[in-house]
């Protein structure tokens, strides 16, 4: 679930962080498309490695499938957080209910996927509260969550519980890029961008890179 945010206000917000924040941060390397860019964070990351995917906004299942079938650690974990009823307010020129799936799971027949169903308030919490999750795993978190409340919302909460992780947004001009950049105001935290996928117009459309939670320092006093 999520709350309204005005589009005007993100629009802005997406705009200034771009310009500002985004741009000295670009990485040098551009994937051609999606699928590269995935390839690249599993070859970075390691095809062996004991790996806890997280995916927020599942829809399908298409890209948490492959992911799957990318990372082969009998040991690793993949964890698909959705309500699957759809976006909960109108985003873009998406309305409300778009990318529903009427309740239904992905059908994806390998014992090291699971779903988390439900709005990202009720079950984020409830997931690192519980005893099975995974510290000594690498962290994959995909944020497909495409509405600016709910990106913010899972960045600020996973800060509290994984202090490491590499990430992937998969609708980062927008929404998504607003959401880090109000983010990284208020939390410390290291952030490095290793690959993108741009638009036709340049604009930074998928990304990868890494995040680690820091010390607050200011003026050299923490």
């Amino acid at each position: 679930m999520a709350t309204h945010t005005e589009g005007g206000l993100v629009a802005l917000t997406s705009e200034h962080a771009y310009e500002s924040w985004y741009l000295p941060r670009r990485p040098a390397h551009v994937a051609s498309k999606k699928l590269d860019l995935h390839d690249y964070a599993a070859s970075h990351i390691g095809f062996g490695a004991n790996l806890q995917y997280l995916e927020f906004g599942v829809a399908r299942g298409t890209t948490l499938r492959r992911f799957a079938s990318i990372f082969m650690n009998p040991a690793a974990r993949f964890v698909g957080f959705d309500s699957f009823m759809g976006l909960p307010e109108n985003w873009n020129n998406m309305e409300k209910g778009a990318f529903s799936t009427d309740g239904n799971l992905p059908d994806i027949p390998d014992p090291r996927v699971e779903f988390k169903k439900g709005w990202f308030q009720n079950t984020v919490r409830e997931f690192f509260l519980s005893p099975v999750t995974d510290s000594d795993k690498i962290t994959l978190v995909h944020f497909d969550a495409d509405l600016y409340s709910s990106t913010l919302f899972l960045l600020s909460s996973l800060w509290w519980h994984v202090p490491d992780y590499f990430f992937i947004f998969d609708e980062f001009i927008g929404h998504e890029l607003a959401a880090l950049r109000n983010f990284v105001s208020a939390y410390p935290v290291d952030i490095e961008f290793y690959t993108r996928v741009d638009t036709p117009k340049g604009l930074p459309e998928q990304i990868f890179g890494r995040m680690r939670a820091t010390r607050l320092v200011v003026d050299g006093i923490d």
